[in-house]
């Protein structure tokens, strides 16, 4: 049993008062967060459901009941929970706040066992539009257990659904996705059936290859794939991706990569891994293509810095170099005078 949550606050009040609508969630062994929409209804991840059709959520006095998941059909990774089995109405549709000034997010944190506020963080780039998979990105941190959490702004506006990321950068579904999830809620039962046994078989067999001390099999390799492509998440591509790029097939862990960076082109989840990939596969142009849009929003990352420096070096792309030396300079300057004689010896001329 988790402790119940603690109402003091020291934040503002808009901020404050979100600790109340965002509530914990367990789906089998996933512990993670839910934000209420009014009305008995929930919003979550569906990486946080998989198949399941019931789930357990924590009330604000530490009892748990039990809240129905809403099927839909939607690529995203958005599902709507109901405390009423069969509702006869759902919840209505939000209208999406455009302001994304000091972003806060509120969800369950694991090392605290309670809905928490994190730190405020910044936005990094927003999503394309007509993309059904892409995400808010921001500096929120981004721990276990902050899948199906609230992202607000400094209105108190809720933006986005926390959904994943790495540890420097947050992934965020946009509530202009919820909209469409709410529309295409009670329906296509097994499709999302048939799509969350694929998020759940995806997940464990990942998990499973890296507790490996041995190569996997051909035969699990291959049901990795299968599962992973029928997932069809931008979350678990990624996924998928890096444990890949750890085997050391860096052919299959740019293929996953790719398809994230396809459903989700301003990620800097995806983007970095991808770099990271393509320079063990030592393809450098292609490396530069991706550092370069990586590099529109992401200026101040040691590792996407240094990377573009190489990765100009080796693809003798001299653009590309004084465009990564410059903006080496005004992030960190006391790494220019370095990467400059670096960049000397394999140019004439810069």
């Amino acid at each position: 049993m988790f402790p119940t949550l603690i109402n003091s606050c020291s934040k503002d009040l808009v901020v404050c008062n979100w600790i109340d609508k965002v509530h914990i969630v367990r789906a089998g062994d996933v512990t993670a967060s839910a934000v209420s929409l009014g009305d008995d209804f929930y919003v979550t991840n569906k990486h946080v459901v998989e198949d399941n059709l019931s789930i357990h959520l924590m009330k604000s006095d530490g009892s748990f009941v039990v809240a129905y998941v809403l099927p839909n059909g939607h690529k995203s990774d958005l599902v709507i929970l109901s405390l009423n089995e069969s509702p006869e109405t759902l919840v209505n549709h939000l209208i999406p706040p455009r302001n994304m000034d000091d972003l806060h997010g509120i969800a369950y944190g694991v090392g605290r066992g309670k809905v928490r506020i994190f730190p405020r963080g910044n936005l990094i780039s927003l999503p394309p539009e007509n993309m059904k998979q892409a995400r808010i990105h921001s500096t929120i941190r981004n721990l276990p257990g902050i899948s199906g959490g609230a992202l607000i702004n400094s209105s108190g506006d809720l933006v986005g659904i926390l959904a994943s990321g790495s540890g420097l950068y947050n992934e965020s579904v946009p509530v202009d996705i919820l909209n469409e999830v709410i529309a295409e809620s009670l329906v296509s039962k097994k499709e999302f059936l048939d799509r969350g046994k694929a998020f759940k078989l995806c997940t464990q067999l990942l998990s499973d290859i890296t507790k490996l001390d041995q190569q996997p099999s051909a035969l699990l390799l291959s049901e990795v794939k299968y599962n992973c492509d029928k997932a069809n998440n931008k979350t678990l591509f990624d996924m998928a991706g890096q444990v890949f790029g750890t085997l050391g097939s860096f052919d299959e862990s740019i293929t996953f990569l790719e398809k994230s960076v396809e459903l989700d082109p301003n990620s800097p989840t995806s983007l970095l891994s991808l770099a990271i990939a393509l320079q063990f596969k030592r393809s450098y142009e292609k490396q530069v293509k991706v550092l370069d849009h990586l590099l529109t929003f992401v200026q101040d990352d040691p590792l996407v810095l240094r990377m573009s420096i190489q990765a100009a070096a080796f693809s003798k792309d001299q653009n590309f170099a004084k465009k990564s030396l410059e903006i080496l300079r005004k992030n960190n300057p006391n790494a220019y005078h370095q990467a400059f004689e670096f960049l000397e010896n394999h140019f004439e001329s810069l």
